[in-house]
């Protein structure tokens, strides 16, 4: 008796269903796998960019001095706050408050008592656990002064309130401590204690989280889907093909549940583009690494500025080299004293920080600066989370929208097929990248954000073609015998278009949406150029374009400008590959 998948002479077979042969099929084209090859290291790179350039060190053992010094000073000076606010009548203090003020006098202390406890857990934080009593102390007669006013003696308040301000001027005192010179010179006051933290992990959201775990689970899929082919489902096509869900939930749910055990562990991260300290602190002394930290590949901030650098060029090429005095050395930009005066621009020496490269070293900017001295491979990799991520969410919006009016148009026909195309040809007879600069320029930034505001103004202007192309699916096969016998059967409109017409209707739809990836870059790309896309501190690859339109600043124009050039093409020989493995007449 012959086994299930098995023939006569013992060896496996299946039946192919249409998606196996559509893999097959692409399976076959070199120059798809090679373009998916890049896009998935065009997208790994800029998902990952906070790993891979950042500012921030992954592990830190550090004194914080700076930190510890500004709390010891505002300790002192929000306590006195606390007396200067009950000298006050409730209505004097309503009399001169400031528009952001509290509302009241108890309120207002209540503020200051807050600036307090932050004060103190910042000092606390540095200091041995012996030292956190005198500090716990002052806090609690600072809590005193409020539940002495809310008792209703305001005098009584003021008269402790002084006495807790005399009490912080004496710790101001007894808790100074001064960091380590860099001539050698040890440190001095109170004795401080490192503190181990994880500054760019911390700076991570729960998106980012769910992102980079999601993409590395696409990254590795041809390995885990061969193994749980193999192992766990014992190679029977069958099985695999009905597990193809599970998959895909495998693939979404473990990422979220990530960013969920991250949200409740780190909270909402620290914001991507913020500026660490821990560099200049780091370079200046404020901060006391006690241990080696550990700090990205590349090592420069996403807003980070090295102003004496402004417009470097790459500095693996002979233009970029700048002596130690700070002037260039050779090139055009080699200071010359005025044939009059004998004037000579004064010099700015280069600035090297804790983990940066050398001044001269092939890989300090690889890239070049732009205008304040930005890396700029950080943030052609930053960039790319814009370009790309505008490219991906248009095309999915406006393939929805053209899905939805397409279906209707090609199922319903008659006036609701008359008045969709019509809307059709008025949105078409306006040059659409007209239209989108129109809206761009009337769009507020401030109000909407300018990556939405792009992603919904492109799939707002170019779904018209998703409509047309859907719309002649649902025309060929709303006449189908399928579709006949589901309008016998009595199944409402809704199902019988999203359930049965539209999946025989998708690989047309799976074509354009590649093509209309390329065309968002691209649009993006000219939008941003054009001024009217991302904004400062925010970048995108057109913008980066657009940081300077000097041939003698080259690198700004041809970095980005290859990158969206592999970019686009990658797409559409995806979407050409796709094309012919979904069309049946095209099949090897």
């Amino acid at each position: 008796m012959t086994k299930p998948h098995e023939d006569p002479a013992g060896e496996r077979f299946y039946s192919k269903d249409y998606w196996d042969i559509v893999f097959e099929q692409l399976g076959k084209r070199a120059l798809f796998k090679v373009s998916m090859v890049v896009l998935a290291f065009l997208y790994a790179s800029a998902i990952y960019a906070p790993l891979i350039a950042n500012d921030k060190p992954y592990v830190l053992e550090a004194i914080d001095y700076k930190a510890y010094k500004s709390a010891t000073s505002l300790m002192s000076a929000t306590t006195s706050s606390v007396a200067r606010i009950l000298k006050q009548t409730p209505e004097e203090y309503l009399e001169s408050r400031g528009a952001d003020a509290p509302p009241t006098l108890a309120e207002a202390m209540g503020v200051e008592r807050d600036a307090l406890a932050l004060k103190v857990a910042v000092m606390e934080a540095a200091l041995p656990e012996e030292d956190h009593a005198a500090l716990e102390a002052l806090l609690a007669e600072v809590d005193g002064v409020l539940l002495t006013y809310k008792g209703g003696d305001q005098a009584a308040a003021l008269e402790a309130a002084n006495v807790a301000k005399k009490t912080a001027r004496a710790l101001k005192k007894e808790y100074k401590a001064t960091p380590p010179t860099l001539e050698g010179e040890p440190a001095t006051g109170k004795t401080l204690v490192p503190k181990k933290s994880y500054p760019l992990l911390a700076s991570l959201s729960p998106f980012a989280i769910f992102i980079m775990v999601f993409w590395l689970l696409v990254m590795l899929w041809p390995l885990w889907n061969r193994l749980v082919n193999s192992v766990l489902l014992g190679g029977d096509r069958e099985r695999v093909r009905k597990a193809r869900g599970f998959k895909t939930l495998f693939a979404f749910g473990v990422p979220a549940l990530c960013a969920i055990v991250w949200l409740i562990g780190n909270g909402w991260g620290g914001g991507a583009f913020a500026v660490g300290p821990y560099k200049s602190g780091l370079t200046s002394g404020d901060i006391v690494a006690t241990s080696e930290p550990v700090f990205p590949l590349l090592v420069y901030g996403f807003a980070e500025t090295h102003s004496e650098e402004s417009f470097r060029p790459p500095t693996w090429t002979h233009d970029s080299a700048i002596s130690e005095e700070g002037y260039y050395e050779y090139g055009f930009r080699v200071p010359v004293a005025d044939s009059v005066t004998g004037y000579m621009p004064p010099p700015t020496p280069t600035v090297v920080r804790v983990a940066e490269p050398e001044r001269n070293a092939g890989m300090r900017h690889a890239m070049g600066t732009d205008e304040l001295g930005r890396d700029f491979l950080v943030r052609l990799l930053w960039g790319g989370q814009v370009s790309l991520s505008v490219g991906i969410l248009s095309a999915f919006l406006l393939t929805m929208i053209g899905v939805v009016m397409g279906s209707v148009a090609g199922y319903f026909g008659g006036w609701i097929d008359i008045g969709i195309m019509r809307m059709i040809e008025v949105l078409q007879s306006i040059p659409a990248f007209f239209l989108i600069l129109v809206v761009m320029a009337f769009t507020d930034p401030e109000v909407v954000p300018p990556i939405m505001a792009i992603v919904v103004v492109i799939a707002l202007v170019r779904w018209t073609g998703v409509a047309r192309l859907v719309r002649g699916e649902f025309l060929r096969l709303r006449e189908a015998e399928f579709v006949l016998a589901a309008n016998a059967l009595g199944f409402r409109s809704g199902r019988t278009i999203f359930r049965h017409v539209l999946p025989n209707a998708i690989s047309p739809i799976i074509v354009s949406a590649a093509f209309s990836v390329a065309a968002g870059i691209l649009t993006e790309s000219a939008i941003s150029f054009l001024g009217f896309g991302i904004q400062h501190p925010g970048a995108s690859w057109g913008s980066l374009v657009n940081e300077s339109r000097s041939p003698e600043h080259w690198w700004v124009q041809v970095f980005p400008g290859v990158v969206i050039f592999i970019t686009v093409t990658c797409y559409n020989l995806a979407g050409d590959a796709l094309r012919d493995a979904l069309d049946p007449k095209l099949k090897d």
